[in-house]
């Protein structure tokens, strides 16, 4: 047996080519992973989330409405989402929405001029044009900017002017907005979601002006509320609202991924029965609540955010 076993060693050794030096073989290594990143924001539980918000108004006095939307999983979290609130000037974002939605079919021109008459001049609230001369002049672009950046009422009853309630109402139709009335400055946190997400939807106008949108809304004369607690290198696209005792912020909040790339949600916050100050703080909290949700649990330290 043994010598049969020799042999067949002897016949496969002269079959097989020699095939030169042993090449080493290399290891394939596994990527690495690291340390730790932030939880994939489809495990974040509606429950937990909704029950957050909750907790923050019910630790601040007055009556609170808030929702988010995470666009890459699809999901909504809402506290008390549907019931409605005095916009103010929320009210400008349709008219924002309707202006650049003519513009986008090629029914007027941003470049358009438009004058300041009498009847436009607005000498409450917010806004800066009602300092400037009657029959000053602007384009339609430089308009909207005062309308977003200066939150100005005449700016609002300029371009509304321009524009008609009625095309107004109709663009919010369209968008699918069943609470809000706007000749009575009424809405619902969800109807403005929609809102904002038809701004931030280049389809809806087209990449250049959902962009020039954004870029108006940002940077505002008013980033006390849901930037606030944020990182300095999150950009936060929102308008804000305040009448009597309501006070509202709204915005998109565009952040860097755990894999580098830009990614963003949209919140909206309300605060009702309350003074500017309480309304400030519990929107501030809802926006940082949402940011850890979302994006970096870790994320809150005092010497971090833009305060």
């Amino acid at each position: 047996m043994f010598l049969a076993f020799l042999v067949l060693l002897f016949l496969v050794s002269r079959a097989v080519p020699d095939a030169g030096p042993a090449t080493k073989v290399e290891r394939v290594q596994s990527p690495a992973v690291p340390a730790s990143i932030s939880p994939p924001i489809l495990e974040v539980s509606t429950k937990e989330f909704e029950a957050r918000l909750a907790g923050i108004a019910r630790s601040h006095t007055g009556t609170y409405e808030a929702v988010v939307y995470e666009p890459r999983s699809g999901k909504t979290f809402g506290l008390n989402q549907n019931r409605p609130f005095m916009a103010a000037s929320l009210a400008k974002l349709p008219v924002l929405i309707t202006l650049y939605k003519a513009a986008a079919r090629g029914e007027l021109s941003l470049n358009e001029k438009i004058s300041i008459l009498p009847s436009d001049v607005q000498n409450y609230g917010t806004g800066v044009l009602n300092g400037y001369p009657v029959g000053s002049t602007m384009t339609l672009r430089e308009c909207a900017s005062y309308l977003i950046k200066d939150s100005d009422n005449t700016a609002w009853v300029m371009l509304e002017r321009r524009l008609s309630k009625e095309r107004v109402e109709a663009e919010l139709a369209g968008l699918g907005v069943d609470g809000t009335n706007y000749r009575a400055f009424l809405t619902t946190p969800r109807d403005v979601m929609l809102m904002l997400r038809a701004i931030a939807d280049p389809g809806y106008t087209n990449q250049d002006l959902s962009a020039e949108m954004l870029s108006l809304m940002t940077g505002t004369a008013y980033e006390d509320r849901l930037p606030d607690p944020l990182p300095d290198d999150t950009r936060v696209a929102h308008k804000i609202g305040s009448y009597e005792d309501t006070f509202s912020d709204a915005g998109v909040v565009f952040h860097k991924s755990p894999d580098g790339e830009e990614d963003n949600y949209f919140i909206v916050a309300v605060g009702r029965n309350t003074t500017e100050d309480e309304a400030r703080a519990a929107i501030r909290e809802m926006s940082l609540a949402a940011y850890q949700m979302l994006v970096d649990p870790s994320f809150g330290s005092s010497q971090n955010n833009r305060s």
